[in-house]
């Protein structure tokens, strides 16, 4: 069985009201695990570098495509930077690379950058297929229009004036030639 990996976040949420104190050094309470965490923590996300840029902390993008997260905030000194994915430890450095984007790499990815002085966590970033513009409906059959369709008597009929129209376009054509040759050879004298 393998363990579950930590988040580095406190699970549990600071008390509403806590007792008065007399220390003055930073206050310590304990998560869930038996860690301790300091009480007055107000976590702060760090934007990443995105590409294809995310919008509201999405990034819409097609499967097989390439996309790259990358930390942009400069500690000193240098932090040791771990990437997660859905909550798992899912790569180490400045970049997580992601090429040939598949099913099982949509999902939201954070960055933890941790140094000796503090620990800095990246806004969440979910990769997403593009939502359709329009959904796709299914072919329904057509009927086909009574008052269109040909058939028997009125086919024929249709097709035989389709022919007459078409041998009297063709003789009017040969009729308009012949009359414009014989004018021709009428105005420079040829006589037949």
């Amino acid at each position: 069985m393998r363990a579950k990996p930590q988040s580095p976040l406190p699970r549990d949420t600071v008390p509403a009201w806590s007792p008065p104190t007399t220390t003055t050094g930073p206050i310590l309470e304990k998560d869930a695990a038996g860690g301790d965490f300091r009480a007055n923590l107000v976590l702060q996300l760090m934007p990443l570098k995105t590409f294809p840029a995310a919008i509201r902390g999405v990034i819409q993008s097609e499967l097989n495509y390439s996309v790259i997260l990358q930390w942009v905030v400069t500690m000193d000194p240098e932090p040791v930077l771990s990437w997660t994915f859905n909550g798992v430890p899912c790569g180490m450095g400045e970049k997580l690379f992601i090429r040939w984007l598949s099913w099982e790499q949509l999902g939201t990815y954070m960055c933890i950058a941790m140094n000796s002085k503090k620990q800095l966590v990246s806004e969440p970033v979910t990769i997403s297929l593009p939502e359709p513009i329009a959904q796709p409906t299914e072919a329904e059959p057509m009927e086909p229009d009574p008052t269109l369709s040909l058939s028997g008597g009125s086919a024929i009929g249709l097709l035989v004036a389709g022919i007459l129209g078409a041998g009297t376009l063709i003789a009017g054509v040969c009729f308009t030639i012949i009359q414009s040759l014989r004018t021709d050879r009428q105005r420079i004298g040829i006589c037949s």
